[in-house]
């Protein structure tokens, strides 16, 4: 008797200790899934550089007026947000480019559409950062904030 106790002792200890091996297993691949996916999204997640101010004269018949613009920049690359800083010079030289000669009611109608502002200045910082032969490429310009006065 003490014989089959002994052994049906041995196999719920043998069946209980495959159950804890099979748990512990899907446990480290519910981790390593766990930190493949946030691997995944830190690879994929936006970053932002936000640019200082950048205030330009613009022209009026009467009074001296000035933009204020604010942006900040994204990019998936931690790499290259670190080469936007050092980049900003040329950066802010598009900007005065871009703005240049503009007057105060051409300020005003082409952020009536914010949108197209966006996308006009990251053609153009693109193409300033491939003229630095930089390869990375900005993912978005995000006006943040406006004031024409």
């Amino acid at each position: 008797m003490k014989v089959v106790i002994a052994i049906i002792f041995a196999l719920a200890l043998a069946g209980a200790g495959v159950a804890g091996g099979i748990y512990y297993a899907n446990g480290q691949k519910q981790a390593n899934r766990e930190q493949a996916e946030q691997a995944e999204i830190a690879k994929s997640a936006i970053l932002f550089y936000p640019m200082e101010r950048f205030v330009v004269s613009v022209s009026d018949d009467n009074y001296s007026r000035y933009l204020v613009l604010e942006l900040s920049l994204a990019t998936k690359s931690r790499g290259f947000l670190e080469l936007l800083q050092q980049q900003a010079p040329v950066l802010r030289n598009v900007l005065v480019k871009y703005f240049a000669n503009t007057s105060r009611e051409q300020a005003k109608t082409a952020f009536e559409n914010v949108s197209e502002v966006q996308q006009q200045l990251l053609h153009k910082f693109n193409e300033a950062l491939e003229q630095q032969q930089i390869d990375s490429k900005l993912e978005q310009v995000l006006v943040t904030n406006v004031y024409l006065q």
